[in-house]
């Protein structure tokens, strides 16, 4: 992500909420030089490198913090957290990233690059079903969609108009009433992906664990027996079905459920 697009996307969130600060551009500049140093110094200075990358989370992480949250910001933040080796963190930020701007293709690339990092694997039951079959329709972004439905639902009522306006047999020959009712159906459904990719943070939001070691208990204290034998890795996604101070009910994708502390996840 440039330094240019990334700027871009402070302005128009500061246009947004009228939060304009001086300092949020020379921060930004600060953490993407950070960023591109680490990259930099990789083979030659490994330690170096990693104080670099550090200083780039940090430094995206503020300008997040300060409440100008968008894809490409939090897009960097994950590839600074994988430079790192903190690929549960990574998850999550790419995760959130997703939310805001599904389809993006570097973002899908690099978050598949790190689900392939993750140590525990789960045969899918009934977990996350959604999240496989959304990952069909963010192939397109969240506007090409929108329009893609829009205009197959205005091209179903513009044909159904036309039928009931133009009694000439030739018109109710080439555009048969099945034709309005496909291009209707299709509208709907495709815009029906754009109203579950806005609801799905509020009524199914998911997390993933930020750490290794994560014990599952059956209850939300340390005084529960663990719900499995083996604790979880780092980067194990979950869907959330509760939260109470301090704890999170995850359901894993196998179908498997018990609870975590909130700290050792991360949510989107």
């Amino acid at each position: 992500m440039s330094v240019r697009a990334l700027l871009l996307s402070i302005a128009f969130a500061l246009a947004a909420t009228g939060l304009a600060r001086a300092d949020d551009a020379a921060d930004l500049a600060a953490a993407q030089g950070a960023y591109d140093r680490g990259a930099e110094l990789q083979r030659a200075d490994p330690a170096a490198s990693r104080t670099q990358f550090e200083a780039a989370v940090k430094g995206f992480q503020s300008l997040i913090d300060r409440g100008l949250v968008n894809g490409p910001l939090l897009y960097n933040v994950g590839n600074a957290q994988m430079q790192l080796g903190q690929t549960g963190a990574a998850i999550g930020s790419y995760l959130r990233a997703q939310r805001l701007m599904p389809g993006d293709g570097r973002l899908q690339a690099n978050l598949a690059h790190a689900r392939t990092q993750v140590k525990d694997r789960f045969d899918r039951g009934s977990g996350l079903l959604l999240e496989d079959v959304a990952g069909w329709w963010h192939l397109l972004t969240q506007p090409s969609r929108w329009w893609l439905g829009f205009a197959a639902w205005l091209a179903a009522w513009s044909l159904v108009i036309v039928r009931l306006l133009t009694p000439w047999q030739p018109i109710a020959r080439v555009f048969p009433p099945a034709t309005a009712w496909a291009l209707g159906l299709v509208g709907a459904v495709i815009l029906a992906t754009v109203i579950v990719d806005v609801a799905a943070p509020i009524w199914r939001p998911v997390g993933v664990t930020v750490s290794d070691g994560v014990v599952v208990r059956k209850g939300n204290g340390d005084g529960f027996e663990p719900a499995f034998a083996e604790p979880l890795s780092q980067g194990v996604e979950f869907r959330v079905l509760e939260e109470r101070p301090g704890w999170i009910q995850i359901r894993l994708p196998d179908g498997k459920s018990g609870w975590i502390r909130s700290l050792q996840a991360s949510t989107a």
